[in-house]
């Protein structure tokens, strides 16, 4: 993402178009700012990421199953 297409998106989800799903999604309390960031990481940023979370989720699982 470049720096007009970051300033045209924080620009979308400050002010979004009424009725819009960006606009519904504010409503509902939704961090549009996370979208930001998330595109501004690479597929491979984003891929290690997820990596990290499921790494974390499988621990969280086998603390429970040993009563940690």
């Amino acid at each position: 993402m470049n720096a007009q297409q970051r300033e045209r998106l924080i620009r979308l989800i400050s002010d979004p178009l009424p009725g819009s799903k960006m606009a519904a999604a504010r409503e509902f309390g939704i961090d549009l700012t996370l979208l930001v960031r998330k595109l501004e990481l690479t597929p491979t940023e984003r891929l290690r990421e997820l990596a990290a979370a499921q790494n974390f989720i499988t621990e969280l699982q086998r603390a429970k199953r040993n009563g940690r």
